[in-house]
């Protein structure tokens, strides 16, 4: 599956993709926002939960990995052998 597949489906389809073939990658936090990293095939997806209320509020699907360097300041790559 493609990006643009995956744009194409609606959100309950969207969601049960994600839920199968999502492979968790890391964390972050944004004001009020946890926001969880997955790759799913080829591109990536960030999900929005609402700390405060508990719920996800929204989706956001990326292919251009300089938007992983969020996350980057997570690691350690001296930890990493890197």
């Amino acid at each position: 599956m493609t990006l643009y597949e995956y744009r194409a489906l609606d959100e309950l389809e969207q969601t049960e993709a994600l839920w199968e073939h999502g492979v968790h990658i890391g964390e972050r936090e944004e004001g009020e926002y946890k926001v969880v990293l997955y790759q799913i095939f080829e591109f990536y997806i960030e999900v929005f939960y609402h700390i405060e209320h508990n719920v996800i509020h929204r989706y956001k699907a990326f292919s251009n990995t300089e938007l992983l360097d969020a996350y980057l300041d997570k690691y350690n790559l001296k930890d990493l052998g890197l």
